[in-house]
């Protein structure tokens, strides 16, 4: 017995509703395995920052489920010496809800933390950003797709250029649980940008105490 055109519409109607409440993010994009993120400047001839990831965990917090991303594997970050690459913590503040939350990618339910080494000097970039997330918290697996944000120098050392103010990060995170490996990066990384700017930096994305820390630096090299 062939359905009705009527009724077609209707089952289908009810699919993508329920789709959306339940918060249906598979169907959105095209999902795909792997980390692929890029930080550009929004200025003219913008520099660009490739990610290559070599550590993708994420942690589940009481607030918020909180991602910690590195382009060295944990024996460079330790070993600290004249660094070049990428510590990027994003922290997931909400899950967006379609009739329930904000959707608009101007809007921001991530806050993000980024340290830029380069050749031993580092700026640590501070801001917001908004984010699909894909997976439950806990399960092994869990992905964001960032589709806005935005990041402006917070702290540096005296030979770190900073060329990225202000930017952008977008593209697609995909980081497995790991608790102890994400507070050993986190620990790691807060170690070393404490010792470089001789005053103690935690590699957290607060956003508040991102504006505090920069009105009280002034951005001054240290």
């Amino acid at each position: 017995m062939k359905n009705s055109p009527h009724k077609t519409f209707a089952l289908a109607a009810t699919f993508t509703i329920a789709c959306a409440l339940q918060g249906c993010y598979s169907i959105q994009w095209p999902w795909s395995k792997g980390t692929s993120l890029t930080t550009a400047g929004l200025a003219p001839n913008p520099i660009k920052l490739p990610f290559e990831p070599k550590q993708c965990v994420y942690t589940v917090e009481p607030a918020q489920t909180t991602f910690f991303l590195s382009d060295f594997t944990p024996e460079e970050l330790a070993a600290a010496g004249d660094l070049t690459g990428q510590v990027i913590n994003i922290q997931l503040l909400w899950e967006p809800r379609p009739g329930y939350t904000p959707l608009d990618p101007t809007t921001t339910n991530v806050s993000i933390r980024l340290l830029v080494f380069s050749k031993g000097e580092v700026g640590m970039y501070g801001g917001g950003g908004f984010a699909w997330p894909r997976g439950t918290p806990g399960e092994t697996d869990m992905q964001l797709r960032m589709t806005g944000s935005n990041l402006s120098l917070i702290a540096k050392t005296k030979g770190f250029v900073d060329l990225l103010s202000p930017g952008e990060m977008l593209g697609s995170v995909d980081a497995t649980f790991n608790e102890q490996a994400a507070i050993v990066l986190r620990r790691t990384a807060s170690q070393i940008i404490s010792n470089k700017l001789g005053v103690v930096r935690w590699v957290d994305s607060a956003p508040l105490l991102d504006l505090n820390l920069a009105s009280a630096d002034q951005i001054s090299p240290r």
